[in-house]
């Protein structure tokens, strides 16, 4: 299957924002667990993420670094939400 036009601008946009987060940042980890975290509570739940592909690694580490941020069950989920 071929990209659409919208994934190939938003994937080079989310390339060139984690490129910079990644030269300027001094603890980048830290710095993604924090944007997918945010990210998770506006979709409203960490699994929201990883929707598409519950069950690959990629999903998998994706979770344990989320969870790792927000909590095993999103009890700190809230917290990390950007919209009231």
């Amino acid at each position: 299957m071929k990209p659409t036009l919208d994934v190939i601008q938003y994937s080079k946009t989310a390339h060139a924002a984690v490129r910079a987060a990644a030269e300027q940042e001094h603890d980048f980890g830290g710095w993604l667990a924090d944007v997918l975290a945010r990210a998770a509570a506006d979709l409203g739940s960490t699994d929201a993420l990883t929707a598409g592909r519950p069950g690959s690694w990629e999903a998998g580490l994706v979770q344990r670094l989320v969870k790792g941020t927000v909590g095993w069950d999103d009890e700190y989920l809230a917290d990390y939400r950007s919209t009231p």
